[in-house]
C-alpha cells in the first residue's frame, strides 16, 4: 500500500470518528516528536517515518485529541480559581500597604518613633 492510499484510510479513520481534522503524513525524522495538531489548520501532522508508527501516532493524537476537550473543563476551573486567588491577594496586600504608614503615624504620636 502506497502513502496516499494510507493516508486516505488514516483520513477515513477521522472521518468516521468525527474528528474535524485532515491527515498530512509527512515523515520526518529530524522532529523531536512523531505527531501534532496544529489547530490553526487543523490538521493532525504525522512526521512518523514507518507505516506502523504512523498508525501508533495517529491513535496517540486521535485520544489526545479528545481528551484535551475534557481536561479543557479542569483548565477553565483551575485558572479560575487562580484567578480569584490573585485577587484576593491583591486585596490583602493593598491592605497591607495601607496600614503600614498608620503603624508608623500610632508609633510616632505616641513618641517611641
Amino acid at each position: 500500500m502506497n502513502r496516499t492510499e494510507i493516508i486516505g484510510r488514516m483520513q477515513d479513520c477521522l472521518n468516521r470518528l468525527g474528528i474535524p481534522l485532515e491527515v498530512a503524513w509527512v515523515p520526518n525524522p529530524e522532529k523531536d516528536k512523531h505527531g501534532e495538531i496544529v489547530l490553526s489548520s487543523k490538521t493532525l501532522f504525522i512526521y512518523a517515518a514507518s507505516e506502523g508508527e504512523a498508525w501508533q501516532t495517529l491513535v496517540h493524537e486521535i485520544l489526545e485529541f479528545r481528551l484535551k476537550n475534557v481536561l479543557g473543563h479542569y483548565r477553565n476551573v483551575i485558572n479560575g480559581l487562580i484567578e480569584i486567588i490573585e485577587k484576593s491577594c491583591y486585596r490583602q496586600k493593598e491592605e497591607f500597604l495601607e496600614f503600614v504608614p498608620r503603624v508608623f503615624e500610632e508609633v510616632k504620636k505616641n513618641g517611641q518613633a
